[in-house]
């Protein structure tokens, strides 16, 4: 009989299984390493707390962590840092350590120097599982593969303990009056919200500030979710650039392999910076239902 201890599969899976009515019948003490994928809803202590009680103490439902197709996708393992859910609370999002002959750096984009301990900067990777070149495209591998090491061109920052951190892309990046701002942080921290089920951030022009970040919010199911609660909320849990503007929907757009279609999400950013913003500093921030 083959017997399976390790399954990998989105948050929305694991939370689909906990709502099926049979599950309190079936034996599933044989999925001793449950992995999630945040891609749309994100993994959260009360997400994970559901979880063992349900397959049993032995069982605890953790981040897939940091990987790419180039790298193999799996370069990372945040195993044994579940305890008070320090992986899942840890900002920006915590990614773990490298797997074994795995290496990671956070370093200079250009230049590739290493950058202090708690900088931020790009992840280079280097791994026995790595890319070659991408097919008969020279120029484009030559950009990322120098060095023997792979310029991801996403964010990182390497905490004191040597845990990977992932802000996010670097083309994705909200600048907030000269501040950086990453959407996957803002959704991570959003996800934490009891109201909220899901959360999409984009990039807002802003005539004051440059940029706001834009939150497309999906209410948990009977929920009386309020953009201008949710923003309260945000000012009481993150630094005051990072608040966004809120829009609540009934429902994100998708992809058939269930990410979120931010292109189509960009589009209504810009027709909603479009009118002329007053020049009052509360300028209007919450914005309550997408129409």
């Amino acid at each position: 009989m083959l017997v399976t201890s390790l399954v990998l599969g989105t948050v929305d899976n694991y939370v689909e299984l906990m709502e099926q009515p049979s599950l309190p019948g079936t034996d599933l003490s044989s999925l001793a390493q449950p992995r999630a994928m945040s891609f749309v809803r994100k993994l959260t202590p009360a997400i994970r707390a559901r979880w063992s009680p349900l397959v049993g103490e032995h069982s605890v439902l953790q981040e897939a962590a940091y990987g790419m197709t180039e790298t193999h996708t799996a370069d990372s393992f945040t195993a044994g840092f579940q305890d008070r859910d320090h992986d899942l609370l840890a900002e920006p999002v915590f990614c773990g350590l490298p797997v074994p002959g795995t290496e990671f750096i956070v370093a200079d984009g250009e230049s590739a120097e290493p950058l202090p301990l708690g900088e931020r900067g790009e992840i280079l990777v280097r791994s026995p599982s790595l890319l070659i070149g991408y097919w008969r495209q020279p120029e484009a591998t030559g950009r990322v593969l120098r060095d023997g090491r792979l310029h991801t061109g996403d964010i990182g920052v390497i905490d004191e303990d040597g845990c990977l951190h992932y802000p996010g892309r670097n083309k994705e990046m909200i600048k907030v009056s000269s501040m950086s701002v990453f959407p996957s942080e803002l959704e991570a921290l959003l996800a934490r919200h009891r109201d909220v089920l899901t959360a999409a951030v984009v990039p807002m022009d802003d005539p004051h500030r440059g940029q706001v970040p834009l939150a497309f919010v999906h209410a948990r199911s009977g929920a009386a979710l309020d953009a201008e609660g949710v923003r309260a909320w945000a000012r009481a849990n993150m630094a005051p650039y990072k608040v966004p503007v809120v829009m609540y929907v009934d429902a994100l757009p998708m992809t058939t392999t269930g990410k979120v279609k931010k292109g189509e999400l960009l589009e209504k950013a810009a027709r909603i910076a479009a009118p002329p913003a007053p020049a009052s500093p509360a300028n209007a921030d919450a914005y309550g239902k997408d129409r």
